[in-house]
């Protein structure tokens, strides 16, 4: 096994190789195609991660929110479009997800009100800034639930293919 780091400052590729207790090295066996040196160069933050890079560590690390914060901190696009999610207990996105949902509840007649001409004017600005605010809180913690969803089903055995053949089952 290779030697443990005492640097301070550590990067989340790092912390997150070291969490599953894995060498740069054994960490390079278990990845497709990214040496142990390129581990190291990603790490020490001297060589920029692609998106390969990334989605190979969120696997062999089962930390698929690395994705989400590679998305959220690294990538130009990602940075305009991909809010960063924090990965915590389902009980606390449970109760942030029903808490946004009633936020929304008594809005959804306004919603519409605004919405029923195509437009939004002046005017309706700042209600419906609000309502939008309020629908990216809702959207955040559908997302954090989903990437709950996907760090359990590969630290815990939740077997995936059937939460999903059952969540396509209600598409139709």
């Amino acid at each position: 096994m290779g030697r443990i780091s005492t640097k301070e400052d550590k990067t989340i590729y790092q912390i997150c190789r070291e969490e599953m207790g894995l060498s740069r090295e054994k960490a390079s066996e278990l990845m497709d195609g990214i040496s142990s040196s390129r581990i190291e160069k990603i790490e020490y933050e001297t060589q920029a991660p692609t998106p390969y890079d990334i989605v190979q560590m969120a696997d062999c690390y089962k930390r698929p929110d690395l994705c989400n914060y590679y998305c959220s901190h690294r990538c130009e696009i990602g940075d305009r479009y991909v809010p960063s999610i924090k990965v915590s207990e389902l009980s606390h996105i449970i109760l942030e997800t029903i808490a946004a949902l009633n936020d929304i509840n008594p809005l959804t007649s306004r919603l519409i009100q605004i919405a029923r001409d195509g437009k939004i004017t002046d005017d309706e600005l700042p209600d419906f800034a609000y309502i939008s605010s309020k629908l990216d809180e809702v959207s955040l913690a559908i997302t954090a639930l989903n990437l709950w969803v996907d760090k359990t089903a590969s630290e815990n055995d939740l077997n995936i293919n059937l939460l999903n053949s059952e969540k396509e089952k209600l598409k139709h």
